[in-house]
């Protein structure tokens, strides 16, 4: 019981100075912008479009009728078929998301090397932590300060959607596409933030000073960034590009309304995977049992190297 209480002590003190220093919160912040900013690209160009279509005429009525479609049914394909575009829109901005995992072990890594810098470390070692106690809490505390700003660009950006789809065609996102920007947010977006902070985190033990873990920050971001790509590589392309597994996953297994009319109208989907390679839930399991173990293994050795090089 002591030693959680000694660990949320310094995840609270982590969490504050995280908020002073503001990198950690700029960055996460200006990830979670360019995301939303792009998904918000392509739906905002069609928006006009879509709303000139929604005034029913005669003529639209007998050419849905040529289509095998009633109105009601438009109705529901219009609806939904927008909330599609914001879907199909995240293949492209969701690339965005890969910064986390270049820029937050940059910013992430001077955590550890600032206590050292400026004396907090001595004054820690007179207290009765442990070297587990200290990183859990640093560790705890970066992943709180990211999440939260993670979590307040996510709910800006639901909010800024409705905003604009209510004012502009009177209803908001459907479930369907609510539901999957959730998903892809705690399953993809979310692991993402998690790695990028604690390597960054992690790597900055090794380091005396803030200035000195910049260039190794950097070097572990790259590798991130590519091991990811590669480790976690999508077994087929989407329209846009690379795929990863969490992201590929959701997208073949997103339905909606509109795109099971379009399936009777015998429309292709403007992302069909549904012809490509599986992938199970087992194989998303295996993805983050895989990244829970390699955070582990790097604690574990930034743990041990505490304890040789500094008795701590």
């Amino acid at each position: 019981m002591q030693t959680i209480r000694q660990v949320l002590a310094i995840a609270h003190t982590e969490f504050r100075f995280d908020f002073r220093r503001g990198s950690p919160v700029a960055v996460t912040a200006i990830i979670g912008l360019l995301v939303s900013a792009g998904i918000l690209v392509g739906p905002l160009t069609e928006l006009s479009i879509w709303a000139a279509n929604s005034i029913m005429t005669p003529e639209k009525i007998e050419k849905l009728a040529s289509f095998g479609l009633t109105a009601a049914e438009w109705s529901i394909y219009f609806r939904d078929g927008f909330s599609d575009i914001f879907v199909a829109s995240t293949m492209l901005a969701w690339f965005g998301i890969f910064l986390a995992l270049l820029l937050l072990p940059i910013v992430a890594s001077a955590s550890i090397p600032a206590d050292r810098q400026f004396g907090v470390s001595e004054l820690l070692r007179t207290t009765p932590i442990t070297g587990f106690d200290y990183l859990a809490g640093k560790l705890l505390g970066m992943l709180a300060t990211v999440i939260l700003i993670g979590a307040i660009m996510l709910a800006l950006f639901f909010a800024v959607t409705e905003l604009v789809l209510f004012s502009s065609l009177h209803y908001g996102l459907s479930a369907s596409a609510s539901l999957f920007l959730i998903k892809l947010s705690l399953l993809d977006g979310l692991p993402m933030l998690i790695w990028g902070t604690a390597v960054g985190v992690l790597v900055g033990v090794f380091f005396r000073t803030r200035r000195a873990a910049i260039f190794p920050g950097m070097l572990a971001g790259g590798a991130s960034l590519v091991g990811w790509a590669y480790a976690f590589r999508a077994p087929a392309q989407g329209f846009f590009g690379v795929l990863d597994l969490a992201y590929y996953y959701l997208l073949q297994n997103y339905h909606s309304s509109a795109m099971a009319l379009e399936s009777r109208m015998g429309f292709h989907y403007m992302f069909d995977l549904a012809s490509s390679p599986s992938v199970g839930i087992g194989q998303l399991a295996m993805m983050y049992l895989a990244l829970i173990a390699m955070i582990a293994l790097i604690f574990a050795f930034t743990r041990l190297w505490l304890q040789w090089k500094e008795n701590f």
